[in-house]
């Protein structure tokens, strides 16, 4: 497959990277209309040809990768498709109505592949978590939550000044992550959304750097996701879930005694598919990644040798949070990549296609809604938007 990137920041050179990590794949162009943007493609990905204008870009393609500021998605989307070409978008899909209205109509008009890279589904933790959820293991499930805390006070306008220009709202623009994660924990629709905001901690950051969102799904499950752009510390990517029978603790199984029944998932020491990562500064060699993960691993390792602590539920220090943030963000793209590849190869459609972008991206927008009028929003359906589309 000869893939071309569109849009080559921070995310635009990551992709190239990821593909590169995939048999059978091979990123041959690289659009961007900033000459210092290609500059950087020529340094690390010297044999891809580059292009400042679209002119000359469509050509001798099988995929696009579109990496480009949020709002610019769905125009570039529509753009490959009429190209005959297969798509896949950074998340979120698209940050308004109009522009999943777009997408949406291009992609039922073309047999094209286009997916979204929500990287959370593909997690290896929460894809264990989402078997566990497959199997009942839980019983009825009450409550999730989500959380994605991410300092961007030194780091948000480094590449671009496109999030404070083009006011990408955190809920959309990151909180996308984890609404897209409940709502696959979940199997079900967010029906309805409250949300508050405040821009106190990274005031330089548009409308707000705090987003709360509280979300109800269609069987009265109940959601909470946070997204913390000025909060200092290190990131979180931690879940919550709470059933019956059984809960879920990020990756602590818990039983319905209160007792530790069994960790899902640990630190992986080497990420094999990572391996191959192009970039030889990148941390994904098999030394570098040794040295980074088995530390974690150690550490993990030694907690569940006494997790005896928290099989304890009477204790008053009985163990409650495991010590590892586990969050292997590569791994997940490259594997979310790999579901595009795989669905264009064999003709299915991937694990996160329009319309499942598309639902996310408008509980977000109702959640946006949500904090600016201090209402509760039902979140409209697919259905709902498109249907507006051809009413006179």
């Amino acid at each position: 497959m000869k893939i071309g990137i569109i849009g080559f920041g921070g995310a635009g050179a990551a992709h190239a990277a990821y593909f590169a990590c995939l048999p059978g794949c091979v990123v041959t162009k690289i659009h961007d209309p900033k000459p210092e943007r290609l500059d950087n493609a020529k340094e690390h990905f010297s044999h891809v040809d580059r292009h400042a204008t679209l002119d000359d870009f469509w050509g001798d393609l099988d995929a696009v990768s579109i990496c480009t500021p949020d709002s610019t998605h769905a125009d570039y989307i529509v753009a490959a498709l009429r190209q005959g070409l297969h798509v896949l978008c950074e998340k979120p899909l698209t940050d308004s109505v109009e522009g999943i209205r777009k997408i949406k109509t291009a992609a039922a008009n073309s047999n094209r592949v286009v997916a979204c890279l929500h990287q959370m589904r593909f997690v290896p933790l929460f894809q264990k978590v989402k078997a566990v959820l497959n199997a009942k293991g839980l019983g009825a499930v009450s409550y999730m939550e989500g959380y994605y805390v991410h300092n961007l006070v030194h780091r948000a306008f480094v590449n671009d000044d496109w999030r404070r220009r083009d006011n990408a709202t955190p809920l959309v623009y990151s909180g996308c992550h984890f609404v897209d994660l409940l709502r696959w924990f979940a199997n079900e629709e967010i029906t309805e959304v409250f949300a508050a905001a405040n821009n106190l901690a990274f005031p330089e950051y548009p409308e707000s750097d705090f987003n709360l969102v509280t979300l109800r799904f269609k069987s009265g499950i109940i959601g909470k996701v946070v997204v913390a752009f000025g909060a200092a510390g290190p990131q979180d990517h931690s879940i919550r879930i709470y059933g019956n029978y059984r809960s879920i603790d990020n990756n602590m199984l818990f039983n319905d005694a209160g007792g530790l029944e069994r960790i899902l998932h640990e630190p992986i020491i080497i990420q094999k598919p990572l391996l191959a990562h192009p970039v030889k500064s990148s941390h994904h060699g098999f030394l570098r990644q040794l040295r980074s993960n088995l530390p974690a691993w150690l550490m993990g390792r030694i907690f569940v040798a006494t997790r005896f602590l928290a099989r304890r539920p009477n204790s008053e220090y009985g163990g409650r949070y495991y010590p590892v943030r586990l969050y292997e963000h590569a791994l997940a793209c490259v594997t979310g990549i790999a579901d595009f590849v795989q669905a264009v190869r064999h003709n299915r459609a991937p694990l996160c296609s329009v319309d499942e972008a598309s639902k996310t991206a408008l509980a977000c927008l109702a959640g946006v809604e949500s904090y600016r009028t201090n209402r509760v929003v039902r979140v409209r359906t697919l259905e709902e938007i498109m249907r507006d589309e051809v009413l006179p």
